[in-house]
């Protein structure tokens, strides 16, 4: 019942949102290293050929129209503020669609055209004096039989930046292009809300393409894992334009990782750590060698885009298709969200290539958001090369917890039970529809191989003469746990098996230390830390290269001075005392 009801509310939002289908521009994946910024529009004006002694610099909308009268609209935004030496590798230009009138039809286009002649000025525009520009559009877009307004609608102007970018002024013009009947298109302009801008993406080093793949040790299968540089993650094999420098680069999932293989003008610092720093000065190749010792199988892409969630008896699943004949040792779910006031149990299913159970379902319950692992040695679960199976997240609570979902470039290896069939897992949102991918994961080894279930423990903590309790969850040998008020910090020693992967949970009391929070790793900054928490506490997660490793919280606040205790003592004291005063003033 409630799924026809949210089928029914889609159709009506379907019906009454003002939707309509157009293509629009999706920014390129940036150069690793490069440096973008948002310039917003330093004029805006439109002009109209019905009136063309009036100026529209003050209107809070830009209009573009056709065909029995014209409407331009100018747009200019100052380049002064990037460096001098900036190398321009892509610049968009962003403005938010309103509304849209008269006759519009499927395959109009309106385009962004490149105008030389920066002279105009907003309140002085005209379409009389209006500045000339050149015909032929940078870039155009068209509408189709459906298009979306109320939203950003964006042209890649790079070759236009590249050319204004001396004179340190760009003006782009908005215009129909050869238009079908009578119609307008009405835009936001910096007197709204929703103000044009410009994204301009660029570098002052050179820019080098970098192959970047994997490969078993004896050659035999390759571009198994992931490949974490510059907090951009992304599977082999993969040639990415990277600013010169150095970057940290970690490999993950796929291969039991071994050492780093470079060439042409890329190195890194520590070829046996799979955390490392990466160098490039050149074209070249970097490669991580592992041996399949232990797979762990990840078909997503490390990055959350969504989040999956399902009714009571629905099931999430990925497939897996094992390259070796191997013991499964061990499922993850990526945890995005657990709600504070609905249980997150939920079961977990092992299946064969029909889909059918393996083994009987059971229940686990994550505790924090990020990756949760369930073991699943002592089950002695064979998985058979070349044979699939599947991993599934089944829901015993409505919409509780969510599960990570990640929709661009999807393997097609996740499915969903509803209830009645299996069917390819997708998403859907109004006229947007395609395949998402699960983030659930696979590890499998050697049989007889175990992995070791991570371990809870409980740090005490001394502050101010109060007592806090420090939680941690680890697969590393957590000690030396301390809390340094001065410097508003929690750190611990961490320890493990070299060139594998640490995770840590940590939960700690709001009344200790504060959020936000940074964490480093001996001094170098952990990038990704997910944080949730409540009004007592907060929970962070973190992984970390296995080695030995001093973890450093650092927090914004730590316990007062005067705790809430002390301060409730020094209140009562104080108020016995003016009582006793008072009396005294009466007997006198």
């Amino acid at each position: 019942m409630v799924k026809k009801w949210i089928s029914i509310l889609i159709s009506i939002l379907l019906i009454l949102s003002p939707l309509c289908f157009s293509s629009f521009l999706v920014d390129a994946t940036p150069a690793i290293g490069s440096t973008t910024v948002t310039l917003h529009s330093i004029a805006d004006a439109y002009v109209n050929s019905s009136s063309p002694e009036t100026n529209y610099g003050s209107s809070d909308s830009l209009y573009i129209s056709a065909n029995s009268k014209q409407g331009f609209t100018y747009v200019m935004f100052d380049l002064s503020s990037l460096p001098p030496e900036a190398n321009i590798l892509s610049a968009y230009l962003n403005v938010y669609l309103l509304s849209t009138g008269g006759d519009i039809y499927t395959g109009d286009e309106y385009g962004a055209h490149y105008c030389s002649d920066n002279s105009w000025t907003e309140h002085g525009i005209t379409w009389n004096n209006k500045p000339s520009f050149v015909s032929e559009p940078t870039y155009a877009l068209a509408f189709g039989f459906w298009y979306t307004v109320k939203e950003y609608k964006s042209w890649d102007v790079t070759a236009d930046v590249r050319n204004a970018f001396s004179s340190g002024i760009l003006t782009e013009v908005l215009k129909f292009e050869d238009k079908t009947g009578d119609g307008y298109a009405v835009f936001e302009s910096k007197e709204d809300t929703q103000k044009p801008v410009l994204k301009v993406e660029y570098s002052t080093e050179p820019v080098f393409m970098v192959h970047f793949e994997s490969t078993q040790d004896t050659g035999v299968t390759n571009n198994l894992g992931l490949t974490t540089i510059a907090a951009y993650t992304f599977p082999f094999p993969s040639d990415n334009d990277v600013v010169a420098g150095d970057y940290q680069v970690i490999y993950s999932a796929g291969y039991t990782f071994l050492m780093w293989e470079t060439s042409g003008g890329v190195s890194v610092s520590n070829p046996s750590d799979a955390t490392t720093t990466v160098t490039v000065s050149g074209d070249g190749t970097l490669r991580a060698v592992g041996n399949v010792d232990r797979l762990e199988y990840a078909y997503d892409r490390e990055q959350r885009e969504g989040g999956l969630l399902q009714e009571t008896g629905d099931i999430n699943a990925v497939r897996f298709t094992p390259l070796f004949t191997n013991q499964l040792l061990k499922a993850r779910f990526y945890i995005s969200k657990i709600s504070s006031y609905l249980p997150e149990t939920f079961k977990v299913h092992i299946l064969d290539e029909n889909r059918n159970d393996l083994i009987t379902p059971f229940e686990q319950t994550p505790t924090s958001i990020g990756w949760f692992d369930v073991y699943l040695s002592s089950f002695e679960i064979e998985v058979t090369e070349g044979i699939d199976f599947y991993i599934g997240m089944e829901w015993i609570t409505d919409y509780n917890p969510v599960l990570g979902g990640y929709n661009v470039n999807p393997s097609h290896r996740s499915w969903e039970w509803n209830g009645t069939s299996w069917q390819e897992k997708t998403y859907n949102r109004f006229i947007e529809q395609g395949h998402t991918d699960c983030m659930i994961r696979a590890v499998v080894g050697e049989n007889g191989q175990t992995i070791t279930e991570p371990m809870i423990i409980d740090h005490m903590i001394v502050a101010d003469g109060i007592d806090f309790q420090v939680t941690t969850e680890s697969n590393s040998t957590i000690s030396n746990c301390q809390f340094n008020k001065d410097d508003k910090e929690l750190l611990f020693d961490v320890s493990g098996t070299t060139s594998s992967y640490g995770f840590c949970n940590v939960t700690i009391p709001n009344e200790l230390l504060g959020d936000p929070f940074s964490v480093t790793c001996d001094e170098q900054t952990v990038s990704e830390v997910l944080s949730s928490g409540n009004s007592t506490h907060t929970w962070l997660h973190f992984t970390y290269p296995q080695n030995t490793n001093t973890i450093e919280i650092i927090g914004t606040t730590a316990i007062p001075e005067f705790s809430s205790a002390i301060i409730l003592i020094l209140f009562m004291s104080l108020a016995l005392i003016a009582v006793a005063l008072s009396k005294k003033n009466v007997l006198h």
